[in-house]
């Protein structure tokens, strides 16, 4: 039996917070994985703190120490980690939702692959107030909409080689987009590396090359999965991070501290292996639930 941690992170926004938490209570339960919450408030506002703590939430709640970055948020979740007796941590944002199949779909990882220390998400699957026509997409309120992945078995690069190459749509790009999202680390990978703190915007960016050269050295096994059953992202949060920084401030940095790790030749993350496993969610799945997860917690949107 391995045990999870579950950082729930936070900083503002009670109401995704608890429909985070609802969420959470609502996994289909895995059978080699002791799923352990805890909610992780990094916040400015004594204020909001004191919210949660009103809220009566059914999960411990810690509160770290904060600069108002999300680097140093999600490295208190490493340190709340590494405090307990777990083998694993998953860090979640606050305004997240898991789907029902989280805990399934990383148990159906590890028992696969046993020595992941890290394991990035490229499929992902979003709410958003504007429709697009990415994915299988429907409307999931009144202007809230979903776009979600409905396949696995898919090329993660489309016509793309995969290998060691340079990676010419992040040098190349002003404001080049985070490849995939760590889902999972290992107790190696927390100890191991740290965010930038000092970044207010795309310090995912950094973050996932800093695991790259560690994969490379031959120091942890960073694996990507085109798995969608994990989570669907809130891009419709009010003052968020993307929000609130601009990510061209920090651009250039990344680039320059990126360098410092490895060469351009060397920069495409299409070098790590990809798990391909058929998804305990399809789309209609997905659409479904999201429905009636809706529909039962409409206040908490």
């Amino acid at each position: 039996m391995k045990k999870l941690c579950l950082c729930l992170l936070t900083n503002h926004d009670l109401n995704r917070l608890k429909r985070l938490v609802v969420s959470v209570q609502e996994l289909v339960q895995p059978e080699t994985i002791d799923i352990q919450p805890v909610i992780v408030v990094n916040t400015l506002s004594d204020e909001y703190y004191e919210s949660v703590l009103s809220a009566d939430l059914p999960f411990r709640v810690v509160r770290t120490e904060s600069n108002g970055k999300p680097g140093m948020g999600k490295n208190s979740c490493h340190d709340v980690f590494l405090e307990t007796d777990c083998d694993y941590m998953s860090q979640i944002d606050g305004d997240d939702i898991l789907y029902p199949s989280f805990a399934i779909s990383l148990e159906k990882h590890l028992k696969h692959f046993k020595h992941i220390d890290v394991l990035g998400v490229v499929p992902c699957d979003v709410l958003e107030s504007q429709k697009n026509d990415v994915g299988w997409t429907f409307d999931v309120g009144d202007s809230l909409h979903a776009s979600v992945w409905g396949i696995s078995l898919c090329p993660r690069f489309g016509d793309r080689p995969s290998g060691p190459q340079k990676d010419e749509g992040f040098w190349d790009h002003p404001l080049p987009v985070t490849d995939n999202f760590i889902i999972l680390q290992s107790r190696e990978a927390a100890e191991k590396i740290k965010m930038d703190i000092d970044i207010g915007c795309a310090e995912d960016q950094l973050f996932n090359y800093q695991y790259l050269a560690e994969h490379q050295k031959g120091n942890l096994s960073y694996f990507i999965t085109m798995s969608s059953d994990f989570q669907i992202y809130d891009r419709t949060t009010p003052e968020s991070a993307q929000k609130l920084f601009a990510q061209s401030e920090w651009t250039h940095m990344i680039k320059q501290e990126i360098l410092k790790l490895m060469p351009e030749h060397r920069s495409d993350l299409s070098e790590l292996p990809v798990i391909y496993h058929d998804l305990h969610m399809t789309q209609q799945d997905k659409q479904l639930w999201m429905g009636n997860f809706h529909k039962r917690h409409a206040e908490l949107f």
